[in-house]
């Protein structure tokens, strides 16, 4: 609050405040910024859905600030917020729309196809040379196909191939001379006979994603993709686009912490991973249809996966019926508690693909988790229980989420901007959900780990003993620090080069506290029905059960 001089002599309090809004497609979230005692602060955050108007977000936020603010400025807070500035961001309108041709399914078009859903693409048509079909019939599929750009990928660097000069003409033929662009990401060798197809300067090409049949590298075909997207879909400043944003904040948080951070942002349509080196070194994989609405969880086979995740018996019927309601209606709130279970292990699945299409969920230093299912979840248990099921990120990691969702606003600052609103609001900017320890492998009637807490001030916790399959979870509450003395078993490893039976490492905790998870990745289920629920209900239970801390001794 600040105070300003009128001419009359009195004093009249104003506010100083900003909002950082974030317009999902299915919901709006949005924080309120303001300085309290000389320093800016989040005040308060909401979220609505999309679909409802301006004046009910505002009245929201204000009646949250009613008990806060200056008696001399309450009855004028709604006015006050809706003309503060703003940072907003907002969800691609529409996903691009690309039509692949390949020459395998398995190799060539899978790469190429993984790098353009991890660029925020939507495939609307795929052929191969060997998909089964006729020519007719795979030319007719791709005039029908109504696509923003073409790719075109196949035959390895050392060898060429006929087959991806027929993808080339089939895509020649049903593109026509349209004006959309075609991008060939296939061996360097065929360049110049692909790009014949077509009239000068529709081809781009691109480093070969798949080079040879034992390597991949996809990272320059999701880059020149990334870019294409924003050209051809989103024009304008692509920092205005939430997915961009949020990677943007993510690298600036790893490169002022000096940690690898690993941000996930699981919206209603979109899907965003965004990883950072301690440099500040970032990559990004943004997936259009891998949101709560994916058509994924709803295609045969779908709901049954969603269904063997769930500690309860619910009906795969009714599970099916749940995960359609969320993608004809993702706005909408679960009403049960079976509901709620539904969603949250369908966004456990969502999370469980999004990690397994890179290899960058190992020795990361902090998870944050972003997006109304996870980060607005009724407890911050479940929360954590679906960042650990889904990613596994083995190794000693914290946790924790973006509740504001104001990561996506402040990464649509300018870059001296972003580094200014990122410091200034460190201590509300993200909500600690804890630590976890998590390891993989193990053997049978052995213990995985045994570890050791230490804190100052308080008795050591501990030794705890871990078997693969389960976890423990310690209370660390947030603002304490503890020490930990890890010993692994020598066929259990937290992710590092080099195998280390002793570790030690610093935690810091949270509204959660300290898990201890030998449960191995991925998760491996009991396959009977009865014995896989008991599994799952153990670890539902070992994340919500209170726990107290021991009672503080005199330390000497």
């Amino acid at each position: 609050m600040t105070v300003e001089a009128q001419g009359t002599g009195a004093r009249r309090a104003v506010s100083e405040l900003s909002l950082l809004v974030d317009i999902g497609s299915a919901w709006t979230k949005a924080c309120v910024v303001g300085r309290s005692e000389g320093r800016w602060r989040i005040a308060a955050h909401a979220a609505q859905p999309t679909a409802w108007e301006e004046e009910e977000l505002l009245a929201t936020l204000a009646a949250r600030l009613a008990g806060g603010v200056d008696p001399r400025i309450a009855g004028r807070v709604a006015a006050q917020l809706a003309d503060a500035p703003r940072i907003a961001v907002h969800t691609p309108a529409r996903p691009g729309r690309m039509a692949l041709a390949a020459v395998s399914s398995e190799l060539s078009g899978a790469a190429a196809r993984r790098a353009a859903e991890a660029a925020g693409w939507v495939v609307v048509e795929q052929v191969t040379a060997d998909d089964g079909r006729p020519v007719a019939e795979r030319l007719a599929a791709l005039q029908v196909a109504e696509a923003d750009a073409w790719l075109i990928s196949g035959g390895f660097d050392a060898e060429g191939g006929d087959g991806a000069l027929e993808m080339a003409g089939l895509v020649a033929a049903a593109r026509g001379g349209g004006r959309s662009p075609v991008v060939w990401a296939g061996s360097a060798s065929l360049t110049e006979r692909v790009s014949a197809f077509f009239a000068p300067g529709v081809v781009r090409s691109v480093a070969n994603p798949r080079p040879s049949a034992d390597r991949e590298n996809e990272i320059p075909l999701r880059r020149f993709l990334d870019a294409l997207i924003e050209r051809l879909v989103e024009r304008g400043s692509a920092r205005q686009l939430a997915p961009i944003g949020f990677g943007r904040a993510v690298a600036e948080l790893a490169r002022a912490s000096r940690l690898r951070v690993v941000g996930v942002d699981l919206g209603a349509r979109y899907a965003t991973w965004a990883s950072a080196d301690d440099r500040g070194i970032a990559e990004s994989r943004v997936v259009a249809s891998g949101g709560l609405a994916s058509p994924s969880l709803t295609a045969p086979g779908g709901p049954s996966q969603v269904a063997h995740t769930l500690p309860m018996p619910i009906d795969e019927l009714a599970v099916a019926d749940t995960l359609q309601n969320l993608r004809a209606r993702p706005g909408s709130v679960p009403q049960t508690d079976d509901e709620l279970a539904v969603v949250q292990a369908a966004a456990r699945v969502l999370l469980a693909e999004l990690a397994s299409d890179g290899d960058d969920s190992d020795g990361i230093d902090l998870l944050i988790g972003s997006g109304r299912t996870i980060a607005a979840a009724p407890s911050p248990a479940q929360s954590m229980q679906m960042l650990l099921d889904g990613i596994r990120p083995i190794g000693v990691v914290q946790l924790a989420v973006d509740p504001g969702a104001a990561l996506g606003p402040l990464g649509a600052l300018r870059d001296d901007e972003i580094v200014e609103g990122l410091g200034v609001l460190r201590d509300d900017l993200l909500a600690p959900l804890g630590a976890a320890v998590v390891c993989r492998g193990g053997r049978p009637g052995h213990l995985s780990m045994r570890v050791t807490v230490h804190r100052v001030g308080w008795p050591s916790v501990g030794p705890i003993d871990v078997r693969p399959g389960e976890l423990e979870v310690v209370a660390l509450p947030r603002g304490q620090v503890a020490e930990l003395e890890i010993e692994l078993d020598p066929a259990v490893s937290l992710g590092a080069p080099r195998r280390a039976r002793h570790m030690h490492a610093t935690v810091h905790g949270g509204a959660v506290g300290l898990v201890l998870d030998a449960r191995d990745a991925p998760l491996i289920l009991p396959r009977r029905n009865d014995d896989r629920r008991a599994v799952l209900t153990a670890w539902r239970d070992a994340f919500i059960r209170e726990r107290r801390l021991p009672a503080a001794e005199a330390v000497s």
